[in-house]
């Protein structure tokens, strides 16, 4: 079950705006997160990158047991104020040890080539609660996504789809 509840307030306004949006019903979320953990700065850049579709794979750790969405749900992406400014639909994932994490699937993260994904993940991972446990053979979830709203891949200052970032489109390091 996923950490933030997806029938708070915020979040069924948000999903009832993308819904108006996409012309469709869509499914409350399985999923609410935000990308790069407690940092909003880098909460922030992944969801642009991620509107942007530069961004559309994710891994986690530790996997959830059981596994509480699947392939076609939904989740809502937060940004770094924890704020709903995106939704997504996981297209694949696959379990497999940190170490066989494909280069491919690492350079679709975004973050930088496939040394920078190694180290950036093991560096983020071990740094979180029992992270001593993290290493080569730590089984991760790789996960394959992509954002169905907002789809004009922008940023904006007002209206549901704003990530709050104000008027940029600029990824910073």
């Amino acid at each position: 079950m996923s950490a933030v509840d997806p029938s708070r307030p915020d979040i069924v306004a948000f999903m009832a705006s993308a819904s108006s949006a996409l012309g469709r019903p869509l499914p409350a979320p399985k999923d609410v997160f935000n990308f790069g953990g407690p940092n909003p700065a880098r909460a922030d850049q992944f969801l642009l990158l991620a509107i942007q579709g530069k961004k559309t794979a994710t891994t986690s750790w530790p996997v959830p047991d059981p596994l509480y969405w699947d392939v076609g749900d939904l989740s809502v992406i937060f940004n770094g104020k924890g704020e709903p400014k995106a939704v997504m639909e996981t297209t694949s994932f696959v379990q497999c040890k940190f170490r066989d994490v494909e280069e491919e699937f690492a350079l679709a993260e975004a973050e930088g080539d496939y040394e920078a994904y190694r180290t950036g993940h093991l560096a983020f991972y071990r740094a979180q609660e029992n992270g001593e446990h993290f290493g080569e053979d730590s089984v991760v979830l790789c996960e394959r996504f992509k954002v169905i709203y907002p789809t004009d891949g922008k940023v904006g200052d007002e209206g549901p789809g704003s990530l709050g970032l104000g008027a940029t489109n600029e990824y910073s390091a």
